[in-house]
């Protein structure tokens, strides 16, 4: 449980970096706090996948934190942030000063 609390903790500060709390956001209105994009087919535009519940979206998260846990956090985050569309810096600083990590 502990372990499962620490990724769940990680989530909730993914989630504030993402504005999954700003009710105008995707991330809110598409149930989504982690922005978790749809598979494609090479060359095809990033679509975010939409949850039928808030806690759907929070526990497809969780869960694909928990399928990264051997990836550094530097590289988790990446693939959150990418660089060339994001400041991963900025993304993984704020995620780990609010989780402690």
């Amino acid at each position: 449980m502990l372990l499962e609390s620490r990724y769940c903790l990680v989530a909730s500060c993914m989630m504030h970096v993402e504005g999954a709390y700003s009710t105008l956001s995707k991330a809110f209105l598409y149930n989504n706090p982690g922005n978790i994009m749809e598979p494609t087919a090479p060359g095809q535009p990033h679509v975010e996948k939409r949850y039928p519940t808030h806690l759907a979206g929070f526990e497809a998260l969780v869960e694909d934190i928990v399928a990264n846990q051997g990836k550094t956090w530097q590289a988790f985050i990446a693939k959150y942030a990418p660089p060339n569309e994001n400041n991963t810096s900025f993304y993984l600083d704020e995620v780990m000063k609010l989780s402690g990590e």
